[in-house]
């Protein structure tokens, strides 16, 4: 019913679906934590996200108290409660539950499994928006380490944690570096999503700065043009990165 966007609705019927299992078969505790997850999805892309956390965090106490061995998907719960609180920027929180989910992912799957440099990577990301720069770069680097090792250089999430890296580089003033993480990814985007020309301009643009900064104008302008040639062809008259280029 939500993926038609009658979210109210759906919503309660849940509930009377809840009230009903805990009634008459409170034992059910699998369809209970299914309905409850339905629940946190739903009120997390409505942007209710005190209700969202309220419904995980009690799939979570239902799983730990019932089938406590069921350590994956009580992972996946801490994780998914680590999200709602980093969209509500409680980012000390955040990190406690993907730590969490992280130590129970790295126990029971292999170390290149998606869920793990997923953590890793939302880790990361919670590290950065506290600005602790350092300990954001380590765990992207922990991440791009294990994703490398393990899929193609096609896959979106490697371009996306050099780019992370790349930003994160920049903010920590290690100029050189972040400007090869940045041409990496350019790189990558170049060869792979060629079609994609708007991350391809805004790379180009960035690229541009970085030379910039390190005192090498006519490299600058040579990526400032190729950005702008890009921002020509993709973006309107009026777009704000368009006019900043052709000033």
């Amino acid at each position: 019913m939500y993926l038609i966007y009658r979210y109210g609705e759906a919503i309660e019927c849940y509930q009377e679906a809840l009230i009903c299992l805990e009634k008459d078969d409170p034992l059910v505790y699998t369809t209970m934590i299914s309905v409850l997850e339905k629940m946190g999805f739903i009120f997390n892309i409505q942007h209710q996200y005190d209700e969202a956390l309220n419904a995980q965090r009690r799939a979570l106490q239902i799983r730990n108290e019932n089938k406590p061995i069921d350590h994956l998907m009580i992972a996946k719960n801490l994780k998914e409660i680590g999200n709602i609180l980093f969209k509500q920027e409680d980012y000390d929180d955040a990190l406690n539950y993907y730590q969490q989910a992280l130590t129970i992912f790295e126990e029971k799957y292999p170390k290149n499994h998606i869920e793990i440099t997923n953590c890793l990577r939302e880790i990361g990301l919670a590290w950065n928006s506290k600005t602790d720069y350092d300990r954001a770069a380590e765990y992207f680097e922990k991440c791009l380490h294990i994703i490398e090792a393990s899929v193609s250089l096609a896959d979106p999430m490697i371009s996306d944690i050099i780019l992370y890296l790349s930003l994160v580089e920049e903010k920590r003033n290690h100029r050189e570096l972040s400007l090869a993480h940045e041409i990496n990814y350019c790189l990558i985007c170049l060869k792979f999503r060629p079609l994609d020309q708007r991350p391809i301009g805004y790379s180009f643009s960035r690229i541009g700065q970085h030379y910039e900064h390190l005192n090498k104008p006519i490299l600058a302008i040579d990526y400032y043009r190729q950005a702008l040639t890009i921002f020509q062809n993709c973006l309107p008259e009026w777009h704000e990165s368009r006019i900043d280029m052709e000033l």
